[in-house]
């Protein structure tokens, strides 16, 4: 593990960034000059209040590295906890993915394949965190994962909003598995692709 020498400091400032945003490619500009110097398989960056996590995976067929979208990284961490789960024999009865209406829709083939039921809610992640107290109350369903596109997500019901330090050790859980399979992320994007289908996905204002 390898944190970037400028920006390892408390900097209230944030003297070497012109907007301390984990979605904005700028952001990584230090991280991504230590990624290539170190031959990093991975570089992620959070904001300042440790919400949201940005991702960038090295492509080992052209040496460059890829970022990775909110709903990606999302993507891969749903998958990863629903096929472990399944396979320890740990999935709880009535899982439930919470996600939000603007959310990829590749969540619905990834929770038909895993048996788990698919709640979209309202664009914010209060909504996925009003499910977990919703689930708590009824007894209806057990939350297993919660995201948002926009680089947010929440593994465990420890809180109520998304969670990027949890979303970090998770991510890394990925990254060891892939590695420990001769993989990088970014060739499991491509196989849940190829598994689940392409989607296309773009912002309006």
């Amino acid at each position: 593990v390898y944190v970037v020498p400028e920006q390892e400091n408390p900097d209230p400032n944030f003297t070497t960034l012109d907007y301390p945003n984990p979605e904005d490619p700028k952001a990584f500009t230090y991280a991504l000059r230590l990624a290539k110097e170190k031959d990093a398989d991975i570089v992620l960056a959070t904001d300042p209040d440790a919400d949201r996590l940005g991702v960038y995976a090295k492509d080992t067929k052209t040496g460059e590295y890829v970022a990775f979208t909110g709903n990606m990284s999302g993507m891969l961490i749903a998958e990863y906890i629903l096929r472990e789960k399944t396979a320890t024999g740990a999935m709880p009865e009535n899982p439930a993915l919470v996600t939000t209406i603007v959310t990829t829709n590749m969540t619905k083939p990834i929770t038909e394949a895993y048996g788990v039921k698919l709640i979209e809610v309202l664009t914010g992640f209060k909504f996925i965190g009003e499910q977990i107290k919703l689930f708590e109350q009824t007894g209806s369903n057990n939350y297993v994962f919660g995201l948002e596109e926009s680089y947010g997500c929440l593994a465990g019901t420890h809180a109520r909003d998304k969670d990027a330090i949890v979303a970090v050790m998770c991510l890394c859980e990925v990254a060891a598995y892939c590695k420990k399979h001769n993989m990088t992320l970014w060739d499991m994007m491509v196989s849940m692709y190829e598994k689940y289908g392409y989607f296309k996905e773009t912002q309006y204002t």
